[in-house]
């Protein structure tokens, strides 16, 4: 593992401090209205709302209690980003370390401001907050965030992803794109690249939402990360039955370099300070012990849960 370090909310980490890490997750998030307004997924809108520094508290806890060390908060400006936060949050629990994000969710959530920013702004507002701080604040972020639609990349959406380019280039900060339903993932890769994003720099979320084989397999031929993010998804998704069988034949077929898994548990229903579940103790004790079975050794699952994230997250020199 290299020597570079990852970008903590509140300080560098030597990557190989990192530990078994969730690589896509939420902690605070308060999302516009339009959304629900749109999008039948995110009926009950209430439910999306993360808004207890206490109850993220607690989940960590049970995270760290299974051997979780490390999280990455994707929450975006235009999706509820709440920084101060996600300090206070990391203050009290430091046997977690947890790495913020810039940037912004789908075209849909953009107000006026952000609809009339042009590239250059939107790059230099991204790596102000990954070298200097966020929202006024001391506290820096560690990820870049995008997103792009169903079966499209809107204008804004695009404007995000060059810009996203820009920040990296100066910086070397790592970029995450959300991709709705895993659509839009190769093209999102093309444009990364094409603008000069290093391809091990770059995660591509919620892939598997779509198990097409043709479309997972083209997004990792270019070299860039496939994130599994959607576990646990029950009663709207496809089994983790599926999904683990999936990542079994990716490993197979030479991709263990390039895969991620988490649970993208953005939702009170998911928590079970909420009195939901499963918790984000659900990767670190259920998942990987239903991998063990299927035959993945320590080394393996070493690979996808430390040394990939690991890889990922480091850039400071």
């Amino acid at each position: 593992m290299s020597g570079l370090k990852a970008q903590t909310i509140l300080k560098p980490v030597d990557v190989s401090e990192l530990g078994f890490t969730l690589i896509h997750e939420h902690l605070l998030t308060r999302p516009p209205r339009i959304l629900a307004e749109r999008d039948v997924s995110i009926q009950p809108y209430e439910d999306t709302v993360l808004d207890s520094v206490e109850r993220a508290v607690q989940e960590l806890r049970l995270f760290a209690q299974v051997g979780g060390k490390t999280l990455v908060e994707t929450t975006p400006i235009t999706y509820g980003r709440d920084i101060a936060g996600l300090a206070e949050i990391a203050r009290r629990i430091p046997e977690v370390n947890i790495i913020a994000s810039t940037g912004f969710y789908l075209a849909e959530t953009f107000d006026e401001k952000w609809r009339k920013a042009d590239i250059k702004e939107i790059a230099e507002l991204m790596r102000k907050e990954i070298t200097e701080g966020a929202d006024n604040t001391p506290y820096k972020v560690g990820v870049i965030k995008a997103a792009t639609g169903l079966f499209r990349i809107h204008p804004l959406e695009e404007k995000v992803l060059k810009a996203a380019a820009i920040a990296h280039r100066e910086t070397g900060a790592p970029i995450q794109v959300h991709t709705t339903y895993g659509t839009m993932g190769d093209e999102v890769a093309d444009i990364l690249i094409k603008e000069g994003v290093d391809p091990k720099k770059i995660a591509i979320l919620h892939l598997d939402t779509n198990l097409d084989k043709w479309c997972i397999r083209k997004v990792l031929e270019r070299g860039v990360y496939a994130s599994f993010d959607r576990l646990a998804r029950v009663r709207h998704y496809i089994p983790d039955e599926w999904k683990l069988k999936f990542l079994d034949e990716l490993v197979k077929e030479g991709f263990e370099d390039q895969l991620m898994i988490s649970m993208d548990a953005g939702r009170r229903i998911y928590w079970k300070s909420y009195g939901g579940g499963p918790g984000f103790e659900y990767i670190p004790k259920t998942i990987v012990a239903r991998l063990r079975d299927m035959g993945w050794d320590d080394k393996l699952i070493e690979k996808i849960f430390v040394k990939n994230p690991a890889d990922f997250l480091g850039f400071i020199e």
